[in-house]
């Protein structure tokens, strides 16, 4: 089996249609998966109240998350579009019954086809019919139709892009701000000190994480073509512009995203969370939010994020469930293993 069969059965945009709908369940049934493995993790004792805050705290995010997706919309466009499964259907069909009129085939290729007309094709089927049509006329319309249509996608649009994937990373970090307040509310833990942590996480998470990311994406897009138009590299091919999206994602995002969070929450959130009587030495010591195993595979959403700048819409879907986590650690404004410990000696 050829991997570009398995890229083409992934591109279907009924595959791409059924996510998009099933992502409220998908999102769901993670943040109760979750939630449910973090409080068997924690001690008897401890429990009943990290599932209550477990509870508000999830059902914050996911709540706020779906809502977004539903209402917000950058320049006319939802976060994450949801094309009617009907108009797939009929374009489906069309391009079929267009394609079998054209050509001879086998009853394996007819029955392939007519099963296309109305459901998402396995990866053998995709296989065998990639295969099978070859040679036959109208190939390109059909698997056009049948497989998703890629965009020669530019900078420009990219920047439409970049700003709903922001804001659908910015969501869950938002809502768990305000969820994590009120789980420590609701369990008799409030307290200053938390939620300035939980604003400096969220910060950390938004700018590492999401942000970023994004940014060295259309950065390194943008400048690529500046340069491909003064002749001094080649015109990038489809295949080339999304390397350098991974690229720029890679370089700005995961190598100096940390340092980047890091220094403009020195310079910028920490000082406005804590005010000036804070001292600089403590500053200095405990305020560098050190990236971890977790927040490096956090960063898989980034592989994410360039696919579906790169015009791949199936994964779209999918990344309110990976922005879901670094929701999660902004409600419990989490820090560093050794945050703690370091603070006592300084005191």
């Amino acid at each position: 089996m050829k991997l570009s069969s398995i890229g083409k059965f992934l591109d279907q945009p009924l595959l791409s249609n059924t996510l998009s709908r099933k992502m409220p369940h998908i999102l769901a049934a993670s943040a109760v998966i979750y939630g449910v493995k973090d409080t068997l993790s924690a001690k008897d004792e401890d429990r009943k109240k990290r599932a209550i805050k477990n509870a508000i705290i999830l059902s914050s995010i996911t709540a706020a998350t779906l809502l977004g997706t539903k209402y917000i919309k950058i320049k006319g466009e939802k976060l994450i579009e949801v094309v009617k499964r009907e108009d797939i259907l009929k374009n489906q069909q069309k391009a079929i019954d267009t394609f079998k009129q054209n050509n001879k085939l086998s009853l394996k290729t007819n029955y392939i086809l007519d099963k296309a007309k109305n459901s998402i094709l396995s990866l053998k089927d995709t296989d065998t019919l990639l295969n099978s049509i070859q040679n036959s006329k109208g190939k390109e319309e059909l698997i056009q139709t049948l497989f998703g249509n890629k965009k020669d996608i530019t900078s420009k649009e990219i920047l439409q892009e970049i700003s709903k994937l922001s804001t659908l990373g910015f969501i869950p970090v938002a809502s768990g701000i305000l969820g994590g307040i009120a789980a420590d509310r609701a369990v008799g833990e409030n307290c200053k000190e938390r939620t300035k942590n939980k604003i400096k996480e969220g910060a950390y998470q938004f700018l590492a994480n999401i942000f970023l990311c994004n940014v060295g994406a259309g950065t390194a897009l943008f400048t690529a073509e500046k340069l491909a138009q003064k002749g001094i590299i080649k015109k990038l091919s489809p295949l080339k512009k999304t390397g350098v999206i991974l690229g720029g994602i890679l370089s700005v995002g995961v190598l100096g995203g940390s340092h980047i969070a890091n220094f403009i929450g020195n310079k910028v959130i920490n000082p406005l969370v804590d005010g000036k009587s804070k001292k600089q030495k403590c500053q200095k010591i405990c305020e560098n939010r050190k990236p971890e195993p977790l927040d490096i595979a956090l960063h898989s959403d980034d592989i994410a994020t360039a696919g579906v700048l790169s015009g791949v819409k199936w994964i779209e879907p999918l990344l309110p469930v990976m922005y879901l986590i670094s929701g999660y650690r902004t409600a419990i404004g989490y820090r560093n293993h050794d945050h703690k410990s370091k603070l006592d000696k300084i005191s």
